[in-house]
C-alpha cells in the first residue's frame, strides 16, 4: 500500500490540480490579508488565525476537497488507467483505500501550507501579539478541523465513482459551501456533517448546549455509511473497456 501511495503522490505532483490546490490554500489567507488593509484597528495574530481556520475549514475547505477527491478517483476512468491499476495485484478494497489515504495526505499538505501563509501574511501585516504557542495552537485546530472534514467526505468518494465527471463534485462542493454560510449559527447547525468539524475543533459546539458525543456521532456515521456503499459499489461493478 505504501508503494502505492508514493506512486500516487508522484502523479499528483506533476498534475496541475496539484499547484491550483497549493493556491486555494493560500486564498483565504491572503483574502483576509487584504481585508485586514481595510479595517486596519486592532487587527492581532490571533484574530487572523482565527479568522483564516473559521473561513478556510467551513468554506473554502468543503469546494477544495470535493475537487479533490472527485479527480484522485475519477481520473482513472478518465484517463482509462483503472482497468490496467486493477491488474496488479492489488485488491479493489486496499486501492480504494489507498486512494483515500492519499486524499488525507494532499489534506495535511494543504493545512500545512494554509498555516504558514497565514503566518507569513501575518508579518507582512505587520500584526502584533505573534507566539510560537499561538501559532502551534491554530495549526493543531486547522489540522484538526481538517481531519474530521477529510472523515464527511466519504459520501462525496461514492459520488466520484458513480460520476466520474468533475463537475457534479464541483457543484455540490459550491452547494455545501452555501449550505454552511446559511447554517452556521443555527440552532440545528451542530447536526450538519461539513459543519460540526470548524465547531468541535473551535471550541464553539459547547454555545448549542448537546453533548458533544453527538456531532462525533453524526461525522463517523457519514464516513462510515460512505465508506460502505463505495466499497460494496467498487467492488460489485464491473470497469468498463
Amino acid at each position: 500500500m505504501l508503494t502505492f501511495i508514493e506512486m500516487e503522490f508522484l502523479k499528483l505532483k506533476r498534475s496541475n490540480i496539484f499547484l491550483l490546490s497549493l493556491m486555494g490554500a493560500i486564498l483565504p489567507p491572503f483574502l483576509m490579508f487584504i481585508a485586514f488593509f481595510a479595517f486596519d484597528e486592532g487587527n492581532t495574530f490571533e484574530l487572523l488565525f482565527n479568522n483564516v481556520n473559521m473561513y478556510m475549514s467551513a468554506l473554502f475547505a468543503v469546494l477544495l476537497f470535493a475537487i479533490m477527491i472527485s479527480y484522485l478517483f475519477g481520473r482513472e476512468y478518465n484517463e482509462h488507467t483503472l482497468k490496467t491499476m486493477l491488474t496488479i495485484p492489488v485488491s479493489r478494497g486496499n486501492f480504494l483505500l489507498s486512494k483515500y489515504v492519499m486524499f488525507l495526505v494532499w489534506i495535511l499538505i494543504l493545512t500545512v501550507v494554509t498555516s504558514l501563509s497565514t503566518l507569513v501574511f501575518g508579518f507582512i501585516a505587520g500584526l502584533e501579539g505573534f507566539s510560537l504557542k499561538l501559532f502551534i495552537d491554530s495549526f493543531i485546530q486547522l489540522l484538526f478541523e481538517n481531519v474530521l472534514l477529510f472523515l464527511t467526505f466519504s459520501p462525496f468518494l461514492f459520488l466520484s465513482l458513480v460520476i466520474t465527471n468533475m463537475v457534479p463534485a464541483m457543484v455540490g462542493g459550491a452547494g455545501l459551501t452555501l449550505v454552511n454560510l446559511m447554517i452556521y449559527g443555527q440552532t440545528w447547525a451542530p447536526y450538519v456533517p461539513w459543519v460540526c468539524p470548524y465547531l468541535i475543533a473551535s471550541g464553539e459546539i459547547a454555545e448549542y448546549g448537546i453533548s458533544i458525543a453527538l456531532p462525533y456521532g453524526i461525522i463517523l456515521a457519514t464516513f462510515v455509511i460512505g465508506l460502505v456503499i463505495s466499497y460494496l459499489y467498487f467492488t460489485k461493478t464491473d470497469v468498463a473497456l
